[in-house]
């Protein structure tokens, strides 16, 4: 990926986080959800001005600790919103998500170590993300989709999944296929998610 490409990518992800941010405290159902964004909002603000500056290798580690505590804290959200829905669609929507996030995860892991940073867990959580991400997906497949869309939507993740395992056990790193393909499966996995959260307006 070329880095002006990037570099506009990021700046989109970003402003795309911070809306979607505006949009759930907006629509906070609870006091324990709105005090968990409340969290997610003052770990954003550190990890914004990591991710904003410019690429420093010595300063990876902290970036991705950053990154760790912000997707912990995020997916705290998710689990509320889940527990307040309590519907078996909240649960497929959370775990598709998850698994939504695991490809933007396991993709930085990926990257940090093509890069050569120096982290002592680094290897064992892109080993963690990627066995999450298969145990996800095959928790996902096993529950039988519930509809013809979101089967074939199974279908494509996985395969697509299945093509970046190679790329993952490749004895050379292949950063550029790496990225591509996680940015393809984060849009498959997005409309997945869409599809199971369609599941839940219908139950309303």
């Amino acid at each position: 990926m070329k880095v002006d490409e990037a570099t506009k990518q990021r700046a989109a992800s970003l402003a795309l986080f911070e809306d979607h941010h505006a949009q759930l405290k907006a629509a906070a159902p609870s006091d324990a959800i709105r005090v968990a964004l409340n969290d997610v909002e003052r770990t954003w603000a550190d990890y914004r001005a990591l991710a904003a500056s410019t690429p420093d290798k010595a300063q990876a580690p902290l970036v991705l600790a950053k990154a760790e505590e912000l997707v912990r804290q995020t997916q705290q959200v998710t689990d509320l919103f889940e527990q307040h829905n309590g519907d078996a669609a909240s649960h497929s929507i959370n775990r598709s998500g998850w698994n939504r996030v695991l490809t933007q995860r396991t993709a930085m892991f990926y990257m940090a170590r093509a890069w050569g940073v120096q982290d002592p867990d680094l290897e064992k959580e892109f080993a963690a993300s990627v066995e999450d991400f298969g145990v996800i997906m095959a928790e996902l497949q096993t529950a039988d989709a519930p509809n013809a869309e979101i089967a074939e939507a199974l279908r494509k993740a996985d395969a697509r999944w299945k093509f970046a395992s190679k790329a993952f056990t490749s004895k050379q790193f292949v950063p550029t296929i790496v990225a591509v393909n996680a940015e393809s499966m984060f849009r498959q996995l997005n409309e997945m998610t869409r599809l199971y959260a369609g599941l839940h307006d219908n139950q309303l």
